[in-house]
């Protein structure tokens, strides 16, 4: 067989199992990265058949396709894990990415006497390829081995495939580049599948459940939450807080205007909502009670309206009561007046104050 035909079977065949296992991991985990994830092996899968089809329209578009849906992934994952992509670094791929397309395209028109679109559409799809894996090293705190891996094949595939378009029609160099690229493949996937494996990724592990834990919101005084944090040093809690000093079997987002791995700014609510579900649908999955844990209530008081943050609050409640969790609201009752707390205990529903 040919080995340039034998490297695209094989690349072929890896996407294909990569997409139906990330999307077999999506209908238990229920995670959007997943979906995303595995439509973009799936697509990739289609630019391989449109190419050996000879079907030219075919190839720039599956490849456009597929790195959207693996950009989607990478940024679905940073609001599931609460990372936030720090503003300048946006801003700097805002100003740089289109300069660096369009002189990527004059490069090539210069270099290649007769251009061809489906060359060039693989090296443009590698810039933002390779843009997706530097984006994705903002996980490695939470993946230091397997998030790291994953961001530094992603990014160096990237950059293989930006040199598609130069090297393609060198003979003796295309077996060359399609078995690199076949083994980049074959180590993205098995990135990939290492970090939807991690204990991480599934969120929680099955744990004993201390007397503490409860089903419901219950509000508590900063006084007596140092009796939770005792009774709960141990468990898988979700604590979204002002300080980072708790048990480290937790897993703490600082409530802060500094960026940061991790950190969550007082008025990015959704990112608190976004993982809150993500953990207690695992939680829920292992049959454990998920616990999340707001010291900080009046922090984001000062920054939203009591009217948004009785909102947030509320689809917080409606997640606890799905998924069977439970809810601690570490609040000095002094820091809000008596017609706030009456209305936050009859939303709420709470169970204890104290």
């Amino acid at each position: 067989m040919n080995p340039l035909l034998a490297g695209q079977l094989f690349s072929f065949s890896l996407k294909v199992t990569a997409g139906l296992v990330l999307l077999a991991g999506w209908r238990r985990y229920r995670r959007n990265s997943l979906l995303l994830w595995s439509l973009f092996f799936l697509s990739s899968s289609l630019s391989i058949v449109s190419e050996l089809l000879g079907f030219n329209l075919g190839v720039p578009l599956f490849q456009a396709i597929g790195v959207s849906f693996l950009a989607g992934g990478v940024v679905s994952l940073l609001d599931e894990e609460a990372v936030g992509f720090p503003i300048h670094s946006l801003r700097l791929a805002a100003l740089t990415l289109p300069f660096l397309v369009s002189v990527y395209i004059v490069l090539y028109a210069k270099v290649v006497a007769d251009p061809k679109p489906i060359y060039l559409s693989y090296g443009v799809a590698g810039i933002f390829y390779a843009f997706a894996g530097v984006v994705l090293w903002g996980v490695r705190r939470f993946y230091p081995r397997s998030g790291t891996l994953l961001s530094a094949i992603i990014t160096l595939h990237g950059i293989h495939k930006m040199d598609y378009p130069f090297l393609r029609p060198v003979e003796w160099f295309a077996p060359i580049g399609f078995t690199l690229g076949a083994t980049l493949n074959a180590l993205e996937v098995i990135a990939f599948i290492h970090v939807v494996l991690s204990e991480r990724f599934r969120n929680v592990v099955e744990a004993e459940k201390p007397e503490v834990v409860k089903k419901g919101i219950f509000i508590v005084s900063p006084d007596r939450f140092r009796t939770y944090v005792e009774a709960l040093s141990d468990f898988p809690v979700l604590a979204f807080a002002r300080r980072r000093d708790f048990p480290e079997r937790w897993e703490v987002h600082l409530l802060t205007t500094v960026e940061g791995p991790g950190n969550i700014g007082p008025t990015q609510l959704h990112r608190i909502i976004e993982r809150t579900r993500s953990y207690l649908a695992e939680a829920h999955r292992e049959n454990v009670t998920g616990v999340v844990v707001i010291e900080g209530l009046e922090y984001l008081m000062m920054y939203n309206d009591f009217r948004s943050v009785l909102k947030f609050l509320a689809t917080l409640a409606d997640y606890i009561a799905l998924y069977g969790g439970m809810l601690v609201l570490v609040l000095d009752e002094k820091s809000f007046d008596e017609r706030q707390l009456k209305t936050l205990r009859q939303v709420l529903n709470v169970g204890e104050v104290g």
